[in-house]
């Protein structure tokens, strides 16, 4: 069961973007950029032998292998059994033998292929092949192109002048709570090319690369490395397509504070990294840690692979760049599902139901019953099929027959109406930068069924309901591993609660546009009343789906149905050593400014017991009182088994 749970929880720290063939083979980046097959001879060319040993003795001499840019360079960070040992797993990023865990032979090794001759055909130069380990060795070494026999920086500036490196920006999707993989978010880079629209920017995405897509497999490979990750680059509309356009997620544009020299440096190390890999793990060197060292490489001052490291979420990547100054300036591009809905707001439900229909080819555009509003509200209207039509092609709804008479049409009658001002567009949702910390601790207190209690929670990440949801979905919950550790104070005897390894509770709306399936799924050792008024700490796998509705901005009611399984060795003469549960929750969260509440209902039964019947109404409430600070407490009142007590909690918690 436990394996079962992991293979749902483990990918949600997992990126969802592979590139869409092999990387190994070929990227694309405004150019080719091949991997090598092949190196020319590392070995000096005829003439430079002394040239090279000459450098090398320098170098050594400087010791510029401790040089912390050397390794971040090359990935070298401590491990157990090594001082130095490279993050990076392909072997074709090293010239040295021992290159992986010996900074200094990697260094010689390096050093003596730059003096190598021309390289012959399908042969690749050290030089081209690694054109950031180049311009620092040049730089420190006071060497130019001149000193060697090869001129391949040439490639690289071949490369450069087609680019025309502009503003390099982090781009933040947010997380989508419909897919497990993707509910953390994601990060990549952009590197604008100067006079051309962002749209045809090259983003600068890594990802891991697998034909599995799911189940225990793929969580235990996910979890140990056994991915191979590569940097992969496609155009800026094609993110969008995917991101804003498909998969309903807002996204953050954070424009790094980079010098020209800076931008170089990063273009040099991506330079470094095309075609090689490294093993993908989904909690540590994942999508937002390896996109660290080209941040590092071009600003290596920040020492962020450094700040940021064990559990690495990309929303941390976003706050850390922030903190220590990197960017200043964020731009939020909303997903078409955003726009639809606020535009929906502005509608009747008549005028919403008349887009829909056209949309779906129910009613065509003569069929027009709004033709008496002012042109600015028709407007409104066709803006709001226009969004519609698209968002029906990206999700599969429609076809492309289907959508390109219906677009025109729409479009035809929008442009009827004249140039028209435009309302103000979205209301932007809290910047992700304002989010809370991810690790929380809690003091806490209150009574539970055993009686009175205080006690100390820890939270390894993300993010609960009643939480300031800046950077996270409205009202969802995103945890992963929660211990809670309470004492009776008059018996001083310690308990544990619980141990959740992960918690997910995603409630995406529905409305008349959309049916978005909301979940409540739950993992891990919880504590389980018995017939006896008594706990027992068991594995629990609770999944429960239903649907969401928002009527107003302010309110959200939920329904969910499902099951919640409890798994012991206690459990002798129940079915299977499980107790079983099978019902229903019904709820609604409601939020004003730094309060929020969750009142809440459930029962459920067991399918093997009359007498286990189980049903809680709870209230809580949470208030957000800083970035990093919130108070909280709850009431619930339960029955089971026949008997039935009261519980309270309040916790004060802290964030970081």
């Amino acid at each position: 069961m436990f394996l079962l749970a992991a293979s749902f929880f483990l990918p949600v720290f997992a990126d969802e973007d592979s590139p869409a063939k092999n990387t190994a083979d070929a990227v694309d980046f405004s150019g080719k950029l091949e991997a090598i097959s092949k190196f020319s001879s590392i070995e000096p060319a005829s003439g430079y032998e002394q040239k090279a040993q000459d450098a090398v003795d320098k170098a050594f001499y400087m010791e510029l292998y401790n040089a912390p840019y050397w390794k971040t360079l090359l990935h070298y960070k401590p491990s157990p059994f090594h001082k130095n040992k490279s993050l990076v797993d392909d072997p074709m990023f090293f010239l040295a033998k021992k290159g992986k865990t010996n900074p200094k032979a990697e260094l010689e090794a390096t050093i003596k292929a730059f003096f190598s001759p021309a390289p012959g055909k399908d042969e690749r130069h050290a030089i081209e092949r690694f054109p950031g380990r180049f311009k620092w060795i040049c730089n420190e070494l006071n060497l130019s192109k001149e000193d060697f026999p090869y001129d391949g920086d040439a490639y690289y500036q071949s490369i450069v002048k087609k680019v025309n490196p502009g503003d390099v920006f982090l781009v933040f999707p947010a997380g989508f709570l419909k897919n497990p993989a993707s509910v953390f978010g994601h990060t990549f880079l952009l590197m604008e090319s100067k006079g051309l629209s962002r749209l045809l920017a090259n983003s600068i995405n890594y990802g891991a690369v697998s034909n599995i897509t799911g189940g225990v497999m793929y969580a235990v490979l996910g979890l140990v490395g056994g991915f191979r990750g590569y940097f992969s680059f496609v155009p800026y509309y094609e993110k969008i397509k995917q991101y804003a356009n498909m998969d309903m997620r807002d996204m953050w544009e954070y424009r790094l504070n980079f010098s020209e020299e800076e931008k170089d440096r990063m273009l040099r190390h991506i330079f470094d990294l095309s075609g090689i890999y490294s093993r993908y793990f989904f909690i540590s060197e994942n999508c937002s840690y390896n996109l660290l060292f080209l941040v590092e490489a071009a600003k290596p001052e920040t020492d962020i692979t450094n700040i940021l490291s064990g559990v690495v979420e990309p929303i941390e990547t976003v706050k850390t760049i922030y903190k220590i100054g990197l960017t200043n300036q964020a731009e939020y591009r909303p997903s078409v599902y955003s726009k639809l809905e606020y535009q929906k707001t502005l509608l009747t439900r008549a005028q919403n139901k008349y887009v829909k229909d056209v949309c779906l080819g129910k009613k065509t555009t003569q069929d027009f019953p709004f033709r008496d509003l002012p042109k600015e509200k028709q407007a409104e209207i066709w803006k709001q099929a226009s969004d519609y039509l698209t968002s029906l092609l990206n999700s599969q709804k429609i076809s492309p027959d289907e959508y390109r008479p219906r677009f025109v049409s729409v479009l035809s009658e929008r442009r009827k109406l004249g140039k028209i001002e435009e309302k103000a567009s979205i209301i932007e949702p809290p910047h992700p930068e304002k989010a809370h910390g991810s690790k929380k601790i809690s003091i806490h207190g209150g009574k539970d069924i055993e009686g009175a209690y205080t006690g100390l929670e820890f939270r390894l990440t993300a993010h609960e309901q009643l939480e300031s949801p800046a950077g996270y979905a409205s009202n969802s919950e995103l945890v992963f591993g929660e211990i809670d550790l309470r004492v009776h104070p008059q018996e001083t005897d310690f308990y544990l609660k619980k141990a959740l390894f992960a918690s997910i509770i995603s409630l995406p709306v529905s409305d008349l546009y959309f049916f978005n399936s909301a979940m409540d799924i739950v993992a891990g050792l919880d504590s389980n009343p018995n017939e006896d008024k008594e706990e027992d700490l068991a594995f629990r796998l609770k999944a429960m789906f239903g649907t969401s509705i928002k009527p107003a901005s302010w309110i959200q009611p939920y329904f969910l149905a499902g099951v919640d399984i409890y798994a012991s060795p206690k459990y002798e003469r129940k079915h299977f050593r499980t107790d079983p549960l099978i019902g229903a929750e019904l709820g609604f969260i409601t939020t004003a400014g730094i309060w929020k509440n969750k009142i809440a209902a459930s029962a459920l039964q067991s399918p093997f017991d009359k007498d286990h019947l189980r049903i809680q109404a709870s209230v809580n409430e949470g208030f957000n009182i800083a970035q990093n600070i919130s108070l909280k407490g709850g009431y619930s009142f339960n029955m089971d088994w026949g008997e039935w007590w009261h519980e309270f909690s309040v916790s004060f918690n802290a964030y970081f």
